[in-house]
């Protein structure tokens, strides 16, 4: 089911939860909160929210600082709640320049494995492409990096242009 393909790319992305408290996980923390997460002998951690900054329709995401066992950590994180309440009448405006992300347990789904520049697209929607085929040209770090075809298929929707910016883990296209 797709629950279950879901919980699979989270905790690609995210790693395992398991010592994570389950209200912690349902119920998200705000300003001031703070947890104890044990994750092994002598491995424990004392989380506090510190900050939740305002939501950059730019890149949705938000800024939040924390301290975890005193040390102050800052992080860039995705916001998929706020895009729905705004598109639901609830203030502001959804930006469509977002970029949809790669479903990693789609393997027709091939994802921009760096942030960085595309300087060239080799393919259309509708071709049909071989394994290993070179589709996009992507610029990053000062070095060019051909971006492949992970499987053999028909390109069903090409989702960026040449000199587009984009992501890490952006949706570059979706084969079938």
């Amino acid at each position: 089911p797709d629950v279950f393909k879901e919980w699979l790319a989270f905790e690609k992305i995210y790693g395992s939860i398991s010592e994570l408290p389950s209200n912690v996980f349902l119920r998200p923390m705000k300003t001031g909160e703070e947890v104890e997460v044990i994750i092994g002998k002598g491995k424990e951690y004392f989380i506090r929210v510190s900050s939740i900054d305002q939501y950059d329709e730019t890149t949705g995401t938000r800024a939040v600082s924390l301290e975890v066992n005193g040390e102050r950590w800052f992080i860039r994180t995705p916001d998929e709640v706020t895009p729905l309440k705004l598109a639901a009448g609830c203030g502001g405006t959804v930006n469509s320049a977002r970029k949809e992300k790669c479903d990693p347990t789609n393997k027709g789904h091939l994802g921009c494995p760096m942030p960085g520049v595309i300087v060239d697209v080799l393919a259309s929607d509708g071709d049909t492409v071989e394994e290993g085929e070179t589709l996009f040209k992507l610029s990053a770090m000062k070095m060019e990096t051909d971006i492949k075809a992970p499987i053999a298929g028909t390109i069903k929707k090409i989702y960026v242009e040449s000199q587009d910016n984009v992501d890490g883990d952006d949706l570059l296209a979706k084969i079938e």
